[in-house]
């Protein structure tokens, strides 16, 4: 009996990770878009870093019905789902941002008239972001 207790205890300990994505997976992701208004400006340049977080900024109308707040802090940039639901998202190549665990990604298109961002994060049933996942 001895042996089996450690023996256990190590089988639940590597189960830990696998039953956490489950619940991450099972939850389903979301991919929506979303426009802005925009000054109607041509861009002749790729932005990136600072500018770009400062240029994404803005509220946007997701197309599931939802809101998301795009806040640049400290050249840092937030995505806010609203109610506590905060995600900081990296910049990781040209107008594409991912959060730090990779389930929340989102990439910026900027337009003459309109900015639109593509969306994909893991949601509950009414759409909202799952914390667990992000």
């Amino acid at each position: 009996m001895r042996t089996l207790t450690p023996l256990l205890a190590a089988a639940c300990l590597l189960a830990a990770p696998f039953a956490s994505a489950a619940q991450c997976g099972a939850q389903g992701k979301v991919s929506v878009t979303a426009q802005r208004d925009a000054e109607a400006a041509s861009r002749q340049f790729t932005s990136t870093g600072a500018q770009l977080a400062s240029e994404v900024e803005g509220s946007y109308a997701l197309s599931n019905g939802r809101r998301l707040e795009l806040i640049d802090l400290d050249q840092r940039l937030v995505a806010d789902f609203g109610k506590w639901s905060r995600v900081e998202l990296a910049e990781v190549g040209p107008h594409r941002f991912v959060s730090r665990g990779g389930n929340v990604e989102m990439t910026y298109m900027p337009g003459r008239r309109t900015d639109s961002i593509l969306l994909s994060y893991p949601a509950d049933s009414k759409g909202r972001l799952a914390r667990g996942c992000s």
